[in-house]
């Protein structure tokens, strides 16, 4: 797996989860809404810092070139 660009969070899930998404063919909109349900699993405290972590390892992987 690919290092994550983030300091917060539960880094092995999300690239888990993230890597998952990918091979399920998810647009990026949707692997951002499924998100927000993950926050416990990704050990934080908002939908919004779930949200983050997956443009951060999106953006990490070369999937995304900006995140917004």
């Amino acid at each position: 797996m690919t290092e994550l660009v983030t300091k917060t969070g539960n880094n092995e899930t999300v690239a888990y989860v993230v890597d998952r998404f990918i091979l399920a063919n998810l647009e990026y909109n949707q692997m951002l809404e499924l998100s927000h349900s993950m926050k416990s699993s990704f050990e934080v405290d908002s939908e919004q810092e779930a949200e983050e972590l997956v443009k951060n390892y999106l953006l990490s992987l070369g999937h995304v070139l900006t995140v917004d």
